[in-house]
C-alpha cells in the first residue's frame, strides 16, 4: 500500500510537471508570437521613417520652402537662427556646471534644436576632456542619424578649442553633437552653432588663404598655389572647390562627393576605353541576369537604361518576370526588347521568387560570364567595362566583385562600401562581395544555380558553393553598382527582409556540411553578420609564451607585478584547460614574486642574452611543448573566458598562419582590432576609438583577415612557426610580429582578426616606444613585395587609421 502511494503522489507530481511544461511552453509560444511582432513593428517603423524622411526632403526641395528663402536669409543675418549652449538638449547623463557649462562622463550626445538648416555654418566649442577623442556632428536629413552624415570636428584632448566651418549639402531637421565618443570625463565649457552665408564663407576663405600665402603657414602653401593656377586657366569651379578645401574641411558625406568628382567618367576617359576595348583579343560576353516582379516603372526603366547605357558592347541582358500582377512590366519589357535585340525577356507563367527567376534568366544566357542585377538597382556606366579588362587580363578568373555605393530614391549616391580584397573570414561574417558580382556561367551551371529555400539569402547561398571549389577570385577597387535605399530594399537595413538573416545562416551552415567541417552559423554583433564557430579537433596542448621584465607595478592601487597579474588572470578566467605556461625572464625574478606564481605552475625559461624581444619570443618557443602557441605579453589581462577556444577554432586550420585577438585599453578603448599597411606603415584601425566602435562596416566586430596581427597576443601553430624561422631576430622591439605575419602570407596562409577573444592590454604602461630605424628596416624588407594592403582599399585614405575616403 505504501508503494501504491508513493506512486500516486509521484503520479501527482508528475502531472503538475507536466501541467507546468505544458504552460511554460505556452508562455514560449506567447514570447515568440510577440517577438514577431515586435520585429514587424520595428520593421514598419523604420519603413515610416525612411518615408516619412523621403517626404520631408521632397518638401525641403519644393516651392513653399525655397519661397521662403528670404526670410531665412535674413534670419540668418540677424543670428536668429543661432544654438548657443544654453539651448542643448542632453541625450546622455550630464550635469549643469558652472555658469552654462555641461560636465558628465562620456561618450556624450547632445540635440541641437534647430529649425531646418542647409548650407554653412560656424561651430564654436571649448571641450576639457580626461581622454583622447574626438569631436563630431551629426546630421537627420530624414533617414535618423549615421555614420554617412557627419562632420569630424577634430580631435580633443585634454582643454581643447573648435572652430570649425561646416558645410551641409542636404537640408538638416535635426543635429547631434558629441563633444567627445569615448568613457571619460568631459565637461562642455562653450559652444555655439551659427548659420553663415555663403559670401562670409567666400570672403573669409579669400582672406586665410591671402594670410597663409603671406605669412607662411607651410601646410597650406601648396594648396594655395594650386588655388591660385586654376583662377588665372580659367577652371572657376575648381578653383572654388580649392579655395574652400584650403579653408574648411569636409564631412564624411561631401568626401564622397569629392570622390566622385574626382573619378567622374568623361567623354576623354570614355574614348580610352573604346580604344582600349577594341584591341582585346577574344574580350568576353557578360550575361546580365535581371529577375523582376512588381517593381516601380521609374526604377525598372533606370535600371535597364543603366545597362544599355554600358561602355562596354559585348553584353546581353538575361530578363526574367516572375508573373508581374502589375500592367507596366510587361509593357517596359516588351518596349525595351523591341529596341535592342541584345535584351532578352521570358515571362514566366507563375510566381516562383527570386531563384526560380534567376535560373530563368540563367536558361538565357549564352555569356561566358553572368553579372547580377536587381531590378530597382544601377550599374555604372563603366561597370561592365572594368570586369570585361580584369577577364581579358586573366582569363582564368571565376568571381569578379567590385565596391558598391547606395543611391536614394531621388539618386543621390551615398554610403559607399570600399571592400577588401579577397578575405574568406571576412565572407563567412558577411555577404560582403555582394554587388556587382561577375561569375563564370558555367561554374554557376556545374553547381546547379540558385536555391529556393535560401530565397532572400540565395546570392550568398550560391557564392558559398562557389567558393567550395577553390574558385580564383579578383576583386576591382571601384564603385560600379548603385543600390537602392527603398523601405522594401535590403538597402535600406536589414529589417527590410528579416528572414533573409536567418536564410544566411542556413546558407552558411549548409556551406559547412559542404566543406566536411564541423561548426555552426551563429547571429554575429548586428542583423547581417554572423559568427562561425568551428567543433575544435581533439584537445590539443596550447603553449603560452611570455616574455617578461618582472618589474614590480601599482596595479589597481596596490603593489603587483604585470607577470603575475597576466597569468593569474589567465589561469583564473580561462576556461581552456589543456594549456602550459612558458615565461621567459631576465633570471632576476624576485623571490616574493617567485612564491606568488607557485601556484600557477609556470614553466621558467632563464634569459641572459642582451635585449631582444624577438630571440626571447623564439627561445620560448623552441621551450614550448604545445602543438599551437600563444605569444603573449606580460601586461595583458584576460577579458573573454573562452578567449583560447575563440582562437584556436581558427589555428586548427592548415591554411590559417597566425590569429589575433581584440585588445582594450584599460580605459576600454581599442588598441588592436588588426594591423595594415599604409604605405608600408604598419598601424592599427580604429585606434584609440571606443571600444564598442564597429570599425568600417562592422570590421572590428567580426572575424576578418588582416595583413598582420600583434604579437601582444597571437596565436600560431608551432609548426607555422618554424617553418618561417620564428621572429626575425633584426626586429628585436618592433615589427617583428608584422614581419612574422608576412612571412606567414608569403607561405600562401591567411592571418585572422577574432574580435571575440577580448583581452585588455597595459600597453600605455609598458611600452617602451619605437624606432625609425626599425621602420626603415621593416620597409627595406617588405614595402617591395607590399605596396599595398589587400586588405584595406586603395580609396580610403593613407592618413588616419579612421577609414576615411581618401
Amino acid at each position: 500500500m505504501e508503494v501504491i502511494h508513493r506512486l500516486a503522489i509521484a503520479s501527482r507530481d508528475v502531472e503538475r510537471l507536466c501541467t507546468a511544461i505544458d504552460e511554460r511552453n505556452e508562455q514560449i509560444l506567447r514570447l515568440q508570437t510577440d517577438l514577431r511582432t515586435l520585429n514587424n513593428t520595428y520593421a514598419e517603423t523604420c519603413r515610416t521613417r525612411d518615408f516619412q524622411g523621403y517626404c520631408l526632403r521632397n518638401v525641403f526641395r519644393g516651392g513653399i520652402w525655397k519661397s521662403a528663402a528670404p526670410a531665412w536669409h535674413l534670419a540668418r543675418a540677424l543670428g536668429a537662427l543661432r544654438v548657443g549652449i544654453d539651448r542643448l538638449l542632453p541625450l546622455s547623463e550630464v550635469r549643469r556646471g558652472a555658469g552654462n557649462s555641461w560636465e558628465g562622463t562620456g561618450p556624450a550626445q547632445f540635440i541641437l534644436p534647430i529649425k531646418p538648416v542647409r548650407g554653412w555654418v560656424k561651430v564654436k566649442a571649448r571641450i576639457s576632456s580626461s581622454v583622447s577623442s574626438r569631436a563630431v556632428l551629426y546630421f537627420d536629413t530624414g533617414c535618423g542619424f549615421h555614420e554617412q552624415e557627419h562632420f569630424e570636428l577634430g580631435p580633443v584632448s585634454g582643454e581643447t578649442s573648435i572652430d570649425r566651418i561646416v558645410s551641409m549639402r542636404e537640408t538638416a531637421h535635426l543635429v547631434r553633437f558629441d563633444p567627445i565618443q569615448h568613457p571619460g570625463e568631459f565637461a562642455l565649457l562653450e559652444f555655439s552653432f551659427s548659420p553663415i552665408s555663403r559670401l562670409r564663407v567666400n570672403l573669409a576663405a579669400v582672406v586665410e588663404n591671402i594670410a597663409n600665402a603671406l605669412f607662411g603657414r607651410k601646410a597650406r602653401r601648396p594648396s594655395t598655389k594650386i588655388a591660385l593656377k586654376l583662377l588665372f586657366s580659367g577652371e572657376w569651379r575648381t578653383f572654388h572647390r580649392q579655395l574652400l578645401t584650403n579653408y574648411i574641411g569636409n564631412n564624411g558625406g561631401n568626401d564622397y562627393e569629392l570622390w566622385l568628382q574626382r573619378h567622374k567618367i568623361t567623354d576623354r576617359s570614355r574614348d580610352q576605353m573604346r580604344e582600349a576595348i577594341a584591341g582585346w583579343q577574344n574580350p568576353p560576353t557578360i550575361s546580365v541576369i535581371l529577375p523582376v516582379y512588381n517593381v516601380a516603372e521609374a526604377y525598372l526603366r533606370r535600371c535597364i537604361e543603366s545597362v544599355l547605357n554600358q561602355i562596354y558592347p559585348r553584353w546581353e541582358l538575361c530578363v526574367a518576370d516572375d508573373a508581374s500582377t502589375q500592367g507596366h512590366v510587361r509593357r517596359v519589357l516588351e518596349e525595351y526588347a523591341a529596341t535592342d535585340s541584345r535584351i532578352k525577356v521570358v515571362y514566366r507563367e507563375k510566381n516562383g521568387n527570386i531563384s526560380a527567376a534567376s535560373n530563368s534568366a540563367l536558361e538565357l544566357a549564352t555569356g561566358r560570364y553572368v553579372a547580377l542585377l536587381d531590378h530597382d538597382d544601377e550599374l555604372a556606366e563603366h561597370a561592365l567595362y572594368r570586369m570585361a579588362e580584369a577577364i581579358v587580363r586573366d582569363p582564368s578568373l571565376d568571381m569578379i566583385y567590385s565596391d558598391e555605393d547606395k543611391t536614394t530614391p531621388e539618386g543621390r549616391r551615398h554610403d559607399p562600401f570600399f571592400k577588401p580584397d579577397w578575405s574568406p573570414e571576412y565572407f563567412l561574417a558577411c555577404m560582403y562581395t555582394c554587388h556587382l558580382g561577375v561569375y563564370r556561367a558555367e561554374m554557376i551551371r556545374k553547381i546547379g544555380g540558385w536555391r529556393s529555400r535560401f530565397d532572400g539569402a540565395q546570392d550568398y547561398d550560391l557564392v558559398l558553393r562557389i567558393v567550395a571549389t577553390n574558385p580564383k577570385i579578383h576583386h576591382v577597387p571601384d564603385i560600379l553598382y548603385h543600390w537602392r535605399t527603398i523601405p522594401s530594399s535590403a538597402a535600406s537595413g536589414s529589417q527590410a527582409k528579416p528572414e533573409a538573416c536567418q536564410r544566411a545562416r542556413m546558407a552558411l551552415q549548409s556551406y559547412l556540411e559542404l566543406i566536411g567541417r564541423e561548426g555552426t552559423a551563429e547571429p554575429g554583433p548586428a542583423e547581417g553578420f554572423h559568427r562561425i564557430r568551428y567543433k575544435i579537433v581533439g584537445n590539443p596542448l596550447v603553449s603560452i609564451v611570455i616574455p617578461s621584465a618582472v618589474r614590480a607595478i601599482e596595479f589597481r592601487g596596490r603593489r603587483s607585478w604585470f607577470l603575475l597579474e597576466c597569468v593569474s588572470s589567465i589561469r583564473r578566467t580561462s576556461t581552456y584547460k589543456n594549456l602550459e605556461i612558458v615565461v621567459l625572464d631576465n633570471n632576476d625574478m624576485s623571490p616574493e614574486l617567485e612564491s606568488a606564481l607557485e601556484p600557477f605552475d609556470v614553466r621558467r625559461v632563464p634569459f641572459t642574452e642582451p635585449f631582444n624581444l624577438a630571440r626571447k619570443m623564439n627561445l620560448g618557443a623552441l621551450a614550448a611543448r604545445g602543438e599551437h602557441l600563444i605569444l603573449l605579453n606580460d601586461d595583458i589581462e584576460v577579458i573573454s573566458p573562452d578567449w583560447i577556444e575563440s582562437m584556436l577554432e581558427y589555428s586548427q586550420w592548415p591554411e590559417i598562419g597566425a590569429v589575433g585577438a581584440q585588445l582594450l585599453f584599460p580605459n576600454n578603448t581599442q588598441q588592436h582590432t588588426g594591423v595594415y599597411l599604409l604605405n608600408g606603415n604598419p598601424g592599427h584601425p580604429f585606434y584609440q576609438f571606443a571600444g564598442d566602435h564597429p570599425g568600417y562596416f562592422r570590421s572590428s566586430q567580426v572575424h576578418r583577415n588582416w595583413s598582420a596581427v600583434t604579437g601582444a597576443c597571437m596565436m600560431t601553430r608551432a609548426d607555422t612557426f618554424r617553418a618561417v624561422g620564428g621572429f626575425s631576430e633584426h626586429f628585436p622591439l618592433n615589427y617583428n610580429d608584422v614581419d612574422y605575419c608576412l612571412k606567414v602570407l608569403s607561405l600562401g596562409k591567411r592571418v585572422v582578426y577574432m574580435p571575440y577573444a577580448k583581452l585588455y592590454h597595459h600597453e600605455a604602461v609598458s611600452k617602451r616606444g619605437t624606432f625609425a630605424h626599425e621602420l626603415e628596416a621593416f620597409k627595406k624588407t617588405w614595402l617591395e613585395h607590399f605596396p599595398r594592403d589587400p586588405y584595406y582599399n586603395p580609396n580610403l585614405t593613407m592618413q588616419t587609421c579612421d577609414f576615411g575616403i581618401a
